[in-house]
């Protein structure tokens, strides 16, 4: 069904839907197919953590197209993007942008669901991408900001990024790439912008499954809002205009300006790429602590000092019990770097959790706010880290951002080889033909990139 064409309702909704339209650089395609490769590894790798991986082999699922990542079954797109949306930041080794969240998790999986049914080829899937990740990008600084807000007059966190882009993401890319109706992909964005999934719990204290569940759910339903748009229900201008427009309020710049550079100014070349399979809010005291020339033998050390921006000194807690719960962990992530000298997705299953070495090591972890970083967050993620020695030396290293920022960018070969890890963590024995897929996705149609993600 072919949509009317609806006009915006407001000057930063005609950015948007203007940019829909607008072409897209080769070079930003190029960073879309590694955010896509990126998405899927990740995706793959969090399928085989418990208690997924048995739940979706044996999750009731209606027949359908799109691919269960890590799974041998296919299933509807909505169910897919559901399933896959929750994997794909179980191991917090997705990419993810300095403004706030993980913006690409949501839309690969929900475009990847759409796009199988489709038989879309992979050049369209990441042009769709891309697209929604420009928007998205901007809504998730808008939302980031409003957060704060909410999370100070809510009796419970709204967390991101399991929020409205999340929604929008999917619903977008998944129009794009399987219907590319102007109209369409303008309902689309509509329906999907008043849907936000939120979380209502904090997961860095016990990181329980349904976090993860949080942003399957948003991934579905924002597969959700494309179908419905695909089939002729409108979205609402004046919705639009009573959620979005006080943002013009909140934000310094106001909201339209966010989006008045779209198409010129592209966010994804800034996203980055996790060197290590934790909460990026860890990644700079790791790289801090690299930076440092002096003895890392833990018996050498009585305390480990973190000084870093506000959010991350949520993440202090020393004995996680869960694979989630220490990824958002500093001082394991510290202890457990200090004692094996690197940081495996292996070190977060439930036996590594229990070392006594390093939960020793993690109790001696501080982890205080410094007001240089907290001034210089979200474009800066920064953190400095003393080691203080049992015989009254100190001795300290210093980030201003993590590595993998696009500052400072993850190194082709060493990509490569992270995505080879994690597609082999999730699919064992998964070759050469998956990693070749996976890697240039422009180069294959999306039901043959399905098809090397399944076992």
């Amino acid at each position: 069904m072919t949509a009317s064409q609806p006009e915006p309702a407001s000057p930063w909704e005609a950015s948007i839907f203007d940019f829909l339209e607008r072409p897209i650089p080769d070079p930003v395609l190029e960073r879309g197919a590694m955010t896509v490769a990126d998405v899927l590894a990740a995706t793959a790798a969090g399928s085989a953590v418990e208690p997924y991986e048995a739940a979706w082999e044996a999750v009731d699922l209606p027949e359908g197209p799109a691919t269960v990542v890590g799974s041998s079954r296919t299933t509807s797109p909505v169910q897919a993007a559901t399933l896959n949306g929750t994997a794909a930041i179980t191991q917090e080794i997705e990419e993810g942008h300095n403004t706030g969240g993980h913006v690409g998790a949501g839309i690969v999986v929900g475009a990847l669901a759409m796009a199988e049914g489709a038989d879309a080829d992979g050049e369209t899937l990441v042009e769709s991408c891309v697209r929604a990740y420009e928007i998205c990008a901007r809504l998730e600084e808008a939302i980031f900001v409003m957060k704060g807000r909410l999370n100070e007059s809510v009796p419970w966190l709204v967390r991101d990024p399991h929020s409205t882009w999340t929604t929008v993401g999917p619903a977008l890319a998944g129009v794009l790439c399987t219907l590319p109706d102007p109209g369409a992909a303008r309902e689309a964005f509509r329906l999907a912008a008043n849907r936000a999934v939120v979380s209502m719990d904090d997961p860095y204290e016990a990181g329980p499954p349904s976090r993860n569940l949080t942003a399957g759910a948003s991934a579905g339903v924002g597969v959700t809002m494309a179908q419905l748009a695909q089939a002729g229900i409108p979205g609402s201008p004046d919705v639009m205009q009573a959620v979005y427009d006080p943002f013009e309020g909140i934000l310094p710049d106001g909201f339209a300006d966010l989006f008045a550079d779209l198409g010129d100014h592209w966010a994804i070349t800034e996203n980055y790429f996790k060197p290590y399979p934790s909460c990026r809010y860890t990644h700079a005291p790791i790289d801090a602590l690299r930076e440092i020339d002096g003895p890392t033998d833990s018996d050498a050390i009585d305390r480990i000092v973190v000084e870093t921006y506000a959010n991350a000194t949520d993440m202090a807690r020393p004995d996680p019990e869960t694979l989630t719960g220490a990824k958002f962990s500093i001082p394991y992530v510290l202890a457990r770097y200090l004692t094996g000298g690197e940081l495996r997705l292996e070190d977060f299953e439930p036996e590594r959790l229990a070392d006594d070495a390093v939960r020793a090591l993690a109790d001696r972890v501080v982890v205080e706010k410094d007001d240089e970083f907290e001034a210089a967050f979200p474009e800066n993620w920064g953190a400095r880290v003393t080691l203080e020695y049992t015989d009254g030396r100190t001795a300290t290293g210093e980030r201003a951002y993590p590595a993998g920022d696009y500052r400072d960018p993850i190194e082709p070969a060493a990509f490569d080889d992270r995505l080879r890890t994690l597609l082999e963590y999730g699919l064992p024995g998964a070759g050469d033909d998956a990693f070749a897929v996976v890697r240039s996705p422009r180069d294959h149609d999306a039901r043959d990139i399905g098809s090397q993600l399944r076992t």
